[in-house]
């Protein structure tokens, strides 16, 4: 066992994007260790952890799990066999907040990087059905959470709907600071339309047998209004999971979620038209300078 390696893939957002899936999807590649906690965060936070409160002013789930020491942070990836040599974690605020890219190459100049990204306003939606359903968010409706934001100010990341969509800047750091061969960009849009060629593309971007393939049925994170939201509050727990992982194998405790979450959660209405307007002319300007930055054709997120 390897006590001192340190993570040489990075998963660093969009949030809501995806990468909880695809951080679930590599878990169960023998070739690979993902951290638990998904998220641990340690490179953006810190000794200070995450402390930023949710829309009632409570402190945010995150604060339960985010890594506040650097031994404990290294600490999640020392069970590492010789076998698995892509070491990876997922923390979303990695794309979120200013000079990421060089702290991750400061870090472990040896990295390797995976951008998912999906369309802003979409994003944003599902991000405030996450944010309610985990009763995060206290606004009834999308359109007031959006004329709530500027307001907020360093509030919880998943309520920041509009500035976790404003992908352009971060994008341009991770391509100036990491070389093309270590800078996957993906689109949420690929992964719906056909998840195995985006997976065949990650094992070669990883160097990892494709022939692994992972069982794409499950779903992580869904959002959805609980029907029983003690039910909810448990499958959501990050001290229930732990203790879950050393009792369950973990196929058969995804599998169980799974069936519990598509019983419990109901999925909320479509957007609105005004606020999609709205984010669809907010985001415009973004959209188009990552359409320049990954020469990808992004004309769908403005329509």
């Amino acid at each position: 066992m390897r006590t001192e390696t340190r993570p040489n893939l990075f998963i660093v957002g969009a949030q809501k994007s995806g990468t909880s899936a695809l951080a679930g999807w590599l878990s169960q590649h023998p070739q690979v260790l993902m951290s638990f906690p998904k998220e641990p965060g340690f490179l953006a936070f810190g000794s200070n952890g995450y402390t930023y409160p949710d829309g009632w002013g409570r402190p945010a789930p995150a604060k339960q799990y985010v890594v506040t020491d650097e031994r404990a942070y290294l600490d999640l990836f020392s069970r590492a066999s010789s076998q698995q040599h892509v070491i990876g974690e997922a923390s979303t605020w990695y794309f979120a907040l200013p000079g990421m890219a060089h702290k991750i190459h400061d870090f472990n100049p040896d990295a390797k990087i995976i951008v998912m990204l999906r369309n802003p306003v979409e994003r944003a939606y599902s991000a405030w059905c996450h944010a309610k359903g985990d009763e995060l968010e206290p606004c009834e409706n999308f359109a007031s959470a959006l004329a709530l934001e500027t307001q907020r100010g360093e509030v919880e990341f998943l309520l920041r709907y509009r500035y976790m969509g404003l992908y352009s800047e971060a994008l341009a750091d991770y391509q100036a600071v990491f070389p093309a061969a270590k800078l996957l960009v993906l689109f949420h849009d690929d992964v719906r339309a056909d998840v195995l060629p985006v997976w065949q593309q990650v094992c070669s971007f990883l160097n990892i047998d494709p022939a692994q393939v992972p069982n794409f049925a499950h779903r992580y994170n869904p959002s959805g209004q609980p029907r029983i939201r003690l039910l909810h509050k448990l499958l959501r727990s990050h001290r229930i999971r732990r203790f879950v992982r050393i009792l369950v194998p973990r196929a058969v405790a995804i599998e169980t979620k799974q069936r519990l979450d598509s019983i419990n959660l109901q999925k909320y209405p479509p957007i609105d038209s005004e606020s999609r307007a709205e984010l669809q002319a907010y985001f415009h300007t973004d959209i188009q300078k990552v359409s320049q930055l990954t020469n990808r054709d992004l004309s769908s997120w403005l329509q």
